[in-house]
């Protein structure tokens, strides 16, 4: 806990307990969301869709009940690899469960020798079935993660 009270509950965001932004939250445990206004951005579980950047385009579409959009089709491997490294930078880490459940990947079975590594430089732990970094893990978040991705085809 930090000065009055602040949590770091994600690498780069502090707040107080309860106060967590419920929006990016969505983006870091694999939820879905829904993206209003120009340039916003949805997720289904499956693909991303992105609205048109341009105001003015938007504001057309808008009116003609027709706003343009573009979808962003995301393989099993893009949706996997892209939670372990949004998930990573939180305070409730990569639910291992998760991933086999949905995605039927096995992370520590797949990368024992490397996670053994990490936990004995004390970078990385594992505490109910979530992998989760430490302080210093942190520091090194997108290089542990891009490591971690995985590859379910070829």
């Amino acid at each position: 806990m930090y000065k009055h009270g602040y949590d770091q509950y994600e690498i780069s965001n502090f707040a107080q307990p309860g106060y967590e932004s419920k929006h990016n939250s969505n983006y870091w445990r694999d939820e879905k969301y829904l993206g209003i206004g120009p340039s916003a951005h949805s997720y289904n579980g499956k693909f991303r869709k992105a609205n048109v950047s341009n105001n003015a385009k938007y504001l057309k579409g808008m009116a003609e009940n027709s706003i343009p959009f573009e979808v962003i089709h995301l393989s099993k491997e893009d949706q996997i690899n892209e939670y372990i490294l949004t998930s990573l930078r939180t305070k409730w880490g990569c639910d291992l469960n998760l991933l086999k459940q949905k995605y039927d990947i096995d992370l520590v079975r797949i990368h024992r020798d490397y996670l053994n590594k990490l936990a004995l430089q004390y970078l990385i732990y594992e505490e109910d079935e979530h992998l989760l970094l430490t302080d210093s893990g942190k520091l090194l978040a997108d290089k542990v993660a891009s490591d971690l991705f995985v590859e379910t085809t070829k």
